[in-house]
This record gives structure tokens, C-alpha cells and sequence, in this order.
């Protein structure tokens, strides 16, 4: 996957864009790219457009006969333009997917980046190098317009989401609905009307929700970001199952794998993190007299699920008590973000700031239960991992 680190227009073009309520996914434009019309339909380009309905590449058969033309619409800063995109799978290379907009040349320069999003089931396309959003300049006013209802929306969303969250903290205590980390997360959707689901996508109506027993700024504390799984071909081992086979250990009646991997220092299982920065690769290594790779992560895989799953987020603070042997939150405060911003993620990571969970453990049939792997960041540093200034909300 084609990437680098946007740049200060960039960001802001993308921050705009993510304050109008629009989860989207980047593409880096390449001249071979330009030369050849071929964009590559990257995973988080597929897995979008396969969740919303648009298409999905992995039922389209190989051949310029089978592909698939749809209506799109380029974004510049004069507004909308109609366009057509089409998306197919070439008899070469293993079919891999690939799309082009039609006249994609009179809108990208080598290494433009261009945001890629959805709306009213047609896919959307905006030159993040190119449109004035963040300069606030005249000549994007007509883009501006397009986007302003939807910014609207997305800005009542969060008012009618903390006026939900502050009238529960008026009503009282929660009463816990399980045990463990996720309890005060889990009980706080329920009083919302949320039910649990596996989704990877945001919790509320775009939002991500993001619940713990201690207050922000507590260095010991950390908030879980997202999940994600190696890169399986890339990595040493294959599976979780043979991590934990190799790594894992025997408590009472369970064997496990549950630690944290840090760049700083290897764990207890002797178990590091290390960033390959040229390959733009998370390597997991066993320490011992030489390090034994375990698993590969790439930047772009992570940094893509830190995009989709914290466009916007409420990082809310509850603090805990205990009532005839069950658990009660006092619902205190709200930390409110929007528009990761990616590029911190990497210094985070090198610093230790972010880390990740293994949560592995054999099943009884002799396979492995992952809860994770979970990637999380301490709670100190959270607003060093976002655009602009977080904002505070009292709920008391």
C-alpha cells in the first residue's frame, strides 16, 4: 500500500472533512498510477464499499467483461462534479482489485492524496492536496456549502449524545451489568439503548464511546483504541493459536496468553515491539540472545483502523463504587475528540505511549479465543493523538 505522512494542508482538508461526519479512506497517488489509470482498491477502500453496499470485489469475477461501472463525484473547491468510476479485477496479478475515475487525470498530480467516502450510495472523491477546506478561503465556498449540512448533522449528533449521557448522570448510579474492564463500557451502552455487537464500527450514530473507572490524565491507566490482527502473511506465526502454543502459559485451569507488548522493554514472556520504519512495518519479536520475529502489523493497516474507528469519539470518565457485592458508575465527565491525527500514531507507538494487549486463550476444543489483540494508549496522552483541542464536558 502506497503511503506517507500528509502534510499541514492535508490534515486540515481532512480534519474539515471528518467535522462533516464522513468516515473515509486515503489514496495516494502514484505516476505509474496516472500513467497506467489503475488505482489499487486498497482493504479499507473494499471493506467500505462492501459495508455500504456499493460493491464488493470479492464477487466480481477477473475480466474486462465483468466490470462493473458506478456514478461517483469528485469534490474540488468549486463543488460537486458527476463522474463514473469503474471497478474491476484484471486477469493478471491474481486479479487483484483496482478502480479509475474517468478523467481522474484533469483532477491528480503524482502524489496527491485524495480522501475517498461515501454518500447517498455513490462513492466520493476529494483532493485533499488540492482543495482550500482548512485555509477557509474564498474559492472553497461552494465546497464549503456541499459540506455544511452534513457538518450540521454531525454536530447535533454529539449534542444529542451528551445530552443523553448528562441526563444518565443526573438519574444516578449504573448498575454493572458483567465483571471485568468492559463492564463500565458495556453498561453504559446498555443505559443508551446500545446493544452489544462485533462491529468495527463507531457506537453511536457515528461516535465511538470510549469508557473507564479512572480519571484522564492517570498515567497508570490506558484506554483501549481498537483492535487489530498481524498481517498473517507477512508474519512468522500464523495464528493466534500458534502464539499462544509458543508464548502462552499455564494459570490454574486455563492456558494463556494476557500481556502487554511495548517498544520499550520486553515483557514477561520476553515478548517486544519494534518499528521498522522504512518498511512501515510493527514487527513483534521474541528477545532472546536474537530476536525471533512472532508478527508483522504495517502502518497503514493500523493507522486505517485508527481513522475508522475514532473519527469522532467520547472518552468518557466514570468513577466506580460497590453496593451489597455489585458494581455502580457515577457517570463524571466527557473528553471529546475528532480527526485522529495519523501521523502521531507511529511516535506514540516509539514512545511507548501505545501499546497492545494479547488476549489469547485455548479453547476446549484445543483452538485459541482472541478478545484482542487491543491496542491501547494511556490516557495522559490521548489528546496528543488527535486535531485540534479536545474538549471537556462536565457531567455533573
Amino acid at each position: 500500500m502506497n503511503t506517507r505522512p500528509l502534510v499541514p494542508n492535508e490534515s486540515s482538508n481532512l480534519a474539515a472533512l471528518n467535522a462533516a461526519g464522513f468516515t473515509s479512506t486515503l489514496l495516494f497517488v502514484t505516476a505509474t498510477g496516472l500513467e497506467k489509470a489503475i488505482l489499487d482498491a486498497t482493504l479499507p477502500m473494499r471493506t467500505m464499499m462492501r459495508d455500504a453496499g456499493v460493491h464488493d470485489f470479492a464477487t466480481q469475477e477477473k475480466g474486462p467483461s465483468n466490470k462493473v461501472v458506478k456514478q461517483a463525484v469528485i469534490l474540488s473547491d468549486t463543488g460537486p462534479v458527476a463522474n463514473s468510476l469503474s471497478l474491476y479485477r484484471p486477469l493478471t496479478k491474481d486479479g487483484d482489485p483496482r478502480m479509475w475515475f474517468y478523467g481522474f487525470k484533469e483532477h491528480a498530480q503524482a502524489g496527491d492524496v485524495f480522501a475517498i467516502f461515501i454518500v447517498a450510495n455513490q462513492l466520493h472523491a476529494m483532493n485533499l492536496s488540492r482543495v482550500h477546506l482548512g485555509l477557509n478561503a474564498d474559492d472553497s465556498r461552494a465546497l464549503r456549502a456541499f459540506l455544511s449540512p452534513f457538518k450540521q448533522s454531525a454536530e447535533q449528533i454529539a449534542e444529542e449524545l451528551l445530552s443523553k449521557l448528562r441526563s444518565l448522570a443526573q438519574d444516578g448510579p449504573i448498575r454493572a451489568i458483567c465483571g471485568g474492564d468492559t463492564a463500565v463500557g458495556m453498561s453504559i451502552e446498555a443505559a443508551l439503548g446500545i446493544r452489544p455487537n462485533s462491529s468495527r464500527k463507531p457506537d453511536y450514530k457515528g461516535i465511538e464511546l470510549k469508557s473507564g473507572r479512572s480519571a484522564i490524565g492517570t498515567r497508570s491507566n490506558r484506554a483501549t483504541l481498537f483492535a487489530s490482527v498481524p498481517d498473517w502473511q507477512l508474519s512468522n506465526c500464523k495464528s493466534s493459536a500458534e502464539i499462544l502454543a509458543k508464548f502462552g502459559y499455564t494459570r490454574g485451569s486455563d492456558f494463556k496468553l494476557y500481556c502487554t507488548v511495548s517498544t520499550l522493554r520486553p515483557n514477561s514472556q520476553l515478548l517486544q515491539f519494534r518499528l521498522a520504519e522504512a518498511e512501515r512495518y510493527l514487527h513483534e519479536e521474541a528477545v532472546k540472545t536474537l530476536a525471533l520475529p512472532v508478527a508483522i502489523w504495517t502502518l497503514p493497516q493500523l493507522e486505517a483502523r485508527l481513522a475508522e474507528k475514532h473519527r469522532e469519539t467520547f472518552w468518557i470518565k466514570a468513577t466506580s463504587e460497590t453496593r451489597s457485592g455489585s458494581e455502580w458508575f457515577h457517570l463524571k465527565s466527557v473528553l471529546h475528540t475528532r480527526n485522529p491525527n495519523i501521523p502521531q500514531f507511529e511516535r506514540l507507538v516509539a514512545e511507548g505511549a501505545i501499546t497492545m494487549d494479547h488476549l489469547i486463550k485455548r479453547t476446549p476444543a484445543g483452538g485459541a479465543a482472541e478478545k484482542g489483540p487491543l491496542f491501547k494508549i494511556q490516557r495522559n496522552r490521548i489528546p496528543e493523538l488527535f486535531l485540534g483541542e479536545p474538549v471537556f464536558h462536565s457531567l455533573n
